[in-house]
């Protein structure tokens, strides 16, 4: 298509529009979507033919928005949520957790078991065993009825496809794709779900990898069948008109921890691998020594394996894997100027905490290609505020404010400025 000059200006009405005397709310009223952000026209640069194309003809200045990147509260951490300790033998996988939370906490965030995703550059399903913080919110099921008690049901749209938590056996080891039947009219804490779920259970609830489906000609019995979703979106996108849009609340990612079990095990060293927030595979080697859990500097969202490389002096020793208390951020972070962070009600001042993305090749030992920030002193290293440590309770919120290179240069050939240098 050619590009476009035209005198403006440009309103788009969407439900205010006046048809036949009322209006009406329709799917695709908004939001509208622009490629490479917006900008404003310098008013010095002159005049210039509307059917004049040349390569930056028109001086400007970029709108770069700020982007709420992480609104959520995460899980608590912990040194063998994971998995628990347990004596292993090099080369053989260790015992991930397999059963849905118990320390289930109304609006957090927490562990799903059993999630099916679809991992970038793939077009199948796989069964992640976990994902971490997993959820844009919770719920409270009842085995196997179609009602479901939540946070908020405003949070949710009829026919929206969601991914509930560990609810969908009975005996909690994998997660439920189910679509949203009805919303309770007269209060704000019930949804009816199909399928149900299996067991009663705290859950986690995130968002499923279907849109529209109410808009989707219906199978019939001669036809096809109705579509279904099938995994767990990555990102946790949100439908909106056209668009499906980048759910903040589905944005936590944190680092994995090891621990042995004494400090005379030795040093032995234990390969995590899984996929990170947008679904790219990644893999991380952490080596832990005595009984201090060591933390990792990777921002992982599912965990597929924890398999030794090497093992420590001790032949009984045994490990634990955790999570700690170090997030990673969606977009690539050079500058920490471009950061705006609140923790626990603890606003950052400075740089403490923060660790920029790594920019030339990751490794299984090297940094987060999008970079991280530390809550707090769980697992070493140096926190923002001690006040900000997970628990359940606290919110994270980051806000990224992309430069006008990640927003120039990022296009489908060129995801880099964006998304960081190709995971490890």
């Amino acid at each position: 298509m050619a590009d476009t000059n035209f005198r403006g200006p440009i309103n788009s009405m969407g439900a205010l529009e006046v048809d036949t005397n009322t209006s009406q709310v329709l799917p695709f009223d908004g939001p509208s979507n622009f490629y490479q952000a917006v900008a404003w026209l310098d008013p010095r640069g002159g005049a210039f033919a509307k059917d004049n194309f040349r390569p930056g003809q028109v001086p400007a200045f970029l709108n770069v928005n700020d982007v709420y990147a992480i609104d959520a509260i995460p899980q608590a951490a912990g040194s063998n949520v994971l998995a628990v300790a347990s004596q292993i033998t090099a080369t053989i996988g260790m015992n991930l957790a397999t059963v849905g939370v118990t320390n289930f906490s109304s609006g957090a965030a927490s562990l799903a078991v059993g999630v099916p995703i679809i991992p970038a550059g793939t077009t199948v399903a796989t069964t992640a065993k976990i994902a971490l913080d997993f959820g844009f919110t919770t719920g409270t099921s009842i085995a196997n009825s179609t009602a479901l008690t939540v946070a908020d049901n405003t949070l949710f749209t009829q026919n929206q496809w969601l991914v509930v938590g560990n609810v969908g056996n009975s005996a909690a080891t994998v997660s439920l794709l189910t679509q949203v039947q009805a919303i309770h009219s007269t209060n704000t804490t019930t949804i009816y779900i199909s399928p149900a779920p299996a067991t009663a259970l705290g859950v986690p609830i995130g968002q499923a990898n279907l849109y529209g489906s109410d808009l989707i000609a219906l199978g019939t019995q001669f036809g096809p069948q109705n579509a279904s979703a099938n995994a767990h979106n990555s990102g946790g996108r949100i439908q909106g008109g056209l668009g499906r849009y980048m759910n903040p609340r589905e944005m936590l990612a944190r680092n994995v921890t090891v621990q042995a079990s004494a400090s005379t095990d030795g040093t032995g060293t234990i390969l995590v691998a899984g996929w990170d927030v947008w679904g790219q595979a990644m893999t991380e080697l952490l080596t832990a020594s005595g009984t201090t859990p060591v933390a990792g500097k990777k921002a992982f969202k599912y965990i597929q394996s924890a398999t030794p490389q090497t093992l420590g002096t001790t032949v009984t020793a045994t490990y634990t894997i955790g999570i700690g208390d170090t997030f990673g951020f969606p977009f690539r972070t050079d500058q920490t100027e471009y950061l705006t962070i609140s923790a626990g009600g603890t606003a950052v001042a400075n740089a403490v905490g923060i660790v920029t993305a790594v920019i030339t090749g990751a490794t299984n030992t090297s940094g987060d290609v999008r970079g991280t920030v530390q809550l707090s002193a769980v697992a070493g290293g140096t926190p923002i505020s001690a006040a900000a440590t997970s628990n359940n309770v606290k919110r994270l919120v980051v806000i990224q404010s992309p430069n006008a290179w990640q927003t120039l240069f990022t296009n489908p050939n060129r995801l880099t400025p964006m998304f960081g240098t190709t995971q490890a």
